[in-house]
């Protein structure tokens, strides 16, 4: 076909129909892109889903893609410095030394007194008196209710010493019942005659024998419980002249000072 001069000829309808094609399909891409996200979520039939059915369906994808995981390996074992020691023996300590204590001699004297005293207590140092002279309530069947002596209690088999020189008058070796073992002794005292008893002495230990000369402070025997008493003491009983009973304690103090 030829082209006249001064006219141009229209498209043809086939070219303007694809032109419109073209226009609508590039709209749509425009519209779609500008929707949101949950409209682009469509049901089975085709029919835009809602916004909770769109959160449940990217629910599902999360739960449908694979777990992730991690791989941790153990990390290598990290040396640990020990300090070195070394042990040492040490030589135990010596044996303590025993010194074997000075052989005793055998006594003689036990009563403390000023030097030149004639008279003194029959045990030194300070003793336990457990009943004095006097009336009392008799502490056993068959005890006096008038104590006649002073009753010392410095422990079974304690020494005894004579109150002051003189001459064994009276020993009874035996238990007889009353003052059970004992000795008697004569003194004389600032020219005064005073008997002294010493009752209730361990069995087998009077150590006099009657007319021996003793000493102030010679052991005589050793403290026991024969005869009638309630447990070891030394019962001893001052007699002026050999018949007048008198308190041992206020004579003693008297006469030798205070316990």
């Amino acid at each position: 076909m030829r082209r006249r001069s001064g006219f141009i000829k229209p498209p043809s309808r086939r070219r303007q129909v694809t032109a419109v094609t073209a226009m609508t399909f590039v709209a749509l891409l425009t519209t779609a892109g500008a929707l949101p996200a949950q409209a682009a979520y469509v049901d089975a039939d085709g029919a835009p889903a809602s916004a909770a059915q769109a959160s449940a369906a990217r629910v599902a994808q999360a739960e449908a893609a694979p777990a992730q995981s991690i791989s941790v390996t153990a990390a290598a074992p990290v040396a640990v410095q020990v300090d070195t020691y070394t042990a040492k023996e040490v030589a135990p300590p010596p044996p303590p030394v025993v010194v074997a204590p000075a052989a005793a001699a055998a006594p003689t004297a036990v009563a403390a007194a000023p030097a030149g005293a004639s008279v003194r207590w029959p045990f030194p140092g300070s003793i336990r008196i457990s009943d004095g002279y006097g009336p009392r309530s008799a502490p056993c069947a068959g005890c006096s209710t008038f104590h006649d002596g002073l009753d010392m209690n410095p422990g079974q088999g304690t020494p005894i010493g004579s109150v002051a020189d003189g001459v064994v008058s009276s020993v009874t070796a035996y238990d007889n019942g009353g003052l059970g073992v004992h000795v008697m002794i004569d003194h004389v005292v600032n020219g005064q005659n005073v008997t002294s008893t010493y009752g209730h002495m361990l069995a087998g230990s009077a150590a006099v024998s009657v007319g021996q000369s003793v000493t102030a402070g010679q052991v005589i025997g050793n403290v026991g419980s024969t005869g009638q008493s309630t447990g070891p003491h030394l019962h001893l009983e001052l007699h002026l002249n050999g018949v007048t009973a008198i308190d041992p304690y206020s004579w003693l103090t008297e006469h030798a000072g205070p316990m």
